[in-house]
């Protein structure tokens, strides 16, 4: 055993001593190779048949010394991966905002169904007769460490080549909103990409290394790439600092690419992806819930005054519709308790589901809060035009999305017999007044002057009117000619029942406005408040 060991030291010993890597020969590879075989094969002979503690020691010092040399050829074989070759491609063109370190951006990829061969050709063939050799040693985790470390430098590149970085999060930690919404555009298509192709193209290679290995190919695989991970930290950065409604739209489509890969998902990023998933997810629900504050804070002491339509009923109704558009995530996100091993199915066109009660409530709260600034005008009419105006808006901006779908008929029956009745109160609080006037002295055997000083007063209450209200407005046109239907439907036959009145006393020379010029007035009344 001595001599053998010898023998094993003096041709290890040659090819350890030369300046070159062994690999540059295929004779020196093969033959170093088989000299390694040969003192694994040794030692593990004498493991089970020598009790000679010092002579085995030796041994093992020898393949230590192979394995380390090993482990440099490993490496330097591994390393050969660059990009230094493909600088002159034209599919590669500069970023920029990255620094010269990371220059090489890749134009966008639609092809996914890609492998990328990061090695040169037989390389991977080589790497895996090392890897063979390493893992029979002993050394299967310094190995993987080493395949890690030197796929590093080309994986740190990937990702700089699509326009990212792997440390977002601590590089834009301290950016304004703006800039995280660049970064966000940018890391989306990056997101597809490393899963789609880099990761697969990193599971194939290590594979290919670690065949005949499972564990250690995993633990290659998982070291290696976690800068991947480090990129998917910037979801759960976004999440954190995602708290003004406007960030809903973006955090969806991070969710959205998320679910984007689920099918091409490689298991080692289970946990990840499912944790970002339901971290973007809380986000959302907390998004909404910032929304209902939002509405809940504005300040009830502002109102247009011309009872016009209010700054944040236009706010909230655009942003529930652009909501919409991402109505199938959104229902997920409401309806999906995460944590839970099992997902409920979904029916979306179901107005009782976890978003059409989130949104019909923000609406509701939003009603609530333009009832409160009506209040604030003194002026019932003025206040009743304002919540017509805002109600109306509501519900055509529900009519004209999916929004109608989710809320369902008895919540627009309900919304608009809302209206309907801020309608009625504005009929009551004006014209009933008119009516009033015309009824007071409505009595038979009334004089012709009573009934001329009736028609004067009710005609300078007209005027009254007409001059104030004519500085309001009805945003809705259709809605203004409606009320103008209304409101002579009401008032015209009264009033032509108070004329036959007067008529009655045989006041023939009476001096009073016809009907029709009343019926003129309160046309000329919608149409200014209408901006016809």
């Amino acid at each position: 055993m001595e001599d053998t060991l010898q023998a094993l030291d003096d041709l290890i010993s040659q090819f350890l001593s030369l300046n070159r890597p062994l690999w540059s020969s295929s004779d020196d590879a093969d033959a170093f190779l088989e000299a390694v075989d040969e003192l694994t094969s040794t030692i593990h002979g004498l493991e089970n048949t020598s009790k000679d503690h010092a002579l085995l020691e030796s041994f093992d010092l020898l393949l230590e010394r192979c394995s380390v040399r090993l482990k440099d050829e490993f490496q330097r074989l591994i390393a050969a991966s660059s990009f230094n070759d493909y600088h002159g491609d034209h599919n590669i063109k500069k970023s920029q905002d990255e620094d010269e370190s990371h220059t090489f951006v890749a134009l966008p990829i639609r092809d996914f169904d890609i492998i990328v061969d990061a090695l040169p050709e037989g390389v991977a063939t080589e790497a895996n007769r090392i890897a063979r050799r390493m893992i029979a040693a002993g050394f299967g985790d310094i190995c993987a460490e080493t395949y890690a470390s030197a796929r590093h430098n080309f994986i740190d590149e990937s990702i700089a080549r699509l326009g990212v970085h792997a440390h977002l999060a601590e590089r834009f930690k301290s950016a304004s909103w703006e800039e995280l919404d660049t970064q966000i555009m940018r890391w989306i298509p990056a997101i597809r990409v490393v899963f789609h192709i880099l990761i697969p193209s990193e599971r194939h290679l290590c594979n290919c290394i670690f065949d005949g290995f499972t564990s250690y190919s995993d633990l290659a695989f998982a070291t290696a790439c976690k800068p991947f991970l480090q990129l998917l930290s910037f979801a759960n950065f976004i999440a954190a600092a995602g708290h003004n409604p406007e960030s809903l739209f973006r955090i969806v489509d991070m969710y959205d690419a998320l679910t984007y890969i689920l099918p091409v998902l490689d298991e080692a990023f289970d946990h990840e992806i499912a944790a970002l998933r339901e971290c973007l997810g809380l986000s959302i629900k907390g998004i909404f819930v910032s929304l209902e504050k939002l509405i809940r804070g504005d300040s009830s002491e502002s109102a247009p005054p011309d009872g016009g339509l209010h700054p944040i009923t236009r706010y909230v109704m655009n942003y529930l519709m652009a909501a919409c558009a991402s109505r199938h995530t959104l229902e997920e996100v409401m309806h999906l308790e995460f944590g839970c091993a099992e997902t409920c199915l979904i029916n979306p066109d179901r107005p009782t589901s976890s978003l059409a009660v989130r949104l019909a409530w923000i609406v509701d709260v939003l009603i609530e809060n333009l009832e409160s600034k009506s209040r604030i005008y003194g002026h019932v009419p003025l206040g009743c035009v304002f919540l017509i105006n805002n109600g109306i808006y509501i519900i055509k901006k529900v009519n004209g999305c999916e929004l109608k779908v989710l809320l369902g008929e008895d919540w627009m029956r309900v919304i608009s017999a809302k209206v309907h009745q801020w309608v009625l109160e504005y009929r009551r609080a004006t014209w009933g007044r008119a009516i009033m006037i015309l009824e007071k002295d409505k009595r038979s055997g009334s004089s012709s002057s009573v009934v001329v000083e009736t028609l004067n007063h009710f005609n300078n209450f007209v005027q009254a009117v007409c001059q104030v209200q004519s500085r309001w407005v009805l945003v809705e046109k259709q809605q203004a000619m409606d009320l103008s239907s209304m409101v002579e439907e009401l008032v015209i036959p009264v009033y032509r029942d108070t004329i036959e009145m007067l008529n009655e006393t045989e006041a023939v020379e009476a001096s009073y406005v016809r009907p029709e010029g009343v019926r003129l007035q309160i046309q000329h009344l919608f149409k200014a408040m209408a901006k016809l």
